[in-house]
């Protein structure tokens, strides 16, 4: 029995790319309130992204986070929704992070967006790319 080829992850695997993060270690400015803050993100994906950051921030909390991309310095600017919170040591289901928020991008530009994607599709088409799908952690009485 033949093998199926593989298909390459590109514009047509949009399913695929909603769900995927990839590794983005990458300095970013937090905006919350009046207060903007340098951080790390962790990783990265269409719709979010994970943020190291030592104090939890409110969920359902709308921040600004401001970030480039490798290979360009016009920064990515994405109005966000603090998704949840992974305090210092907390195990998680699928790999170890330090402790920080999930951000979920809500409002971005047009050209922002794209630049995003283009750059995730670009990533996910080199062949040593690395890719995961990271579920949201359970809440404490074990639901989504």
């Amino acid at each position: 029995m033949k093998a199926e080829p593989r298909r390459p992850a590109g514009p047509s695997a949009a399913g695929t790319l909603r769900a995927v993060r990839i590794p983005f270690i990458h300095k970013a400015a937090l905006t919350a309130g009046d207060r903007t803050e340098e951080i790390f993100l962790v990783d990265l994906g269409l719709c979010g992204a994970f943020a190291e950051r030592g104090a939890p921030l409110p969920v359902g909390e709308g921040v600004t986070l401001r970030f480039t991309l490798p290979g360009n310095d016009i920064a990515l600017t994405f109005t966000c929704r603090v998704a949840w919170w992974h305090p210092p040591g907390a195990p998680l289901v699928s790999k170890a992070l330090p402790a920080g928020v999930g951000l979920e991008f809500v409002e971005s530009s047009d050209d922002d967006r794209r630049r995003l994607r283009r750059y995730l599709d670009e990533y996910l088409q080199r062949s040593a790319g690395r890719r995961f799908h990271r579920p949201l952690p359970l809440s404490e009485d074990g639901d989504e």
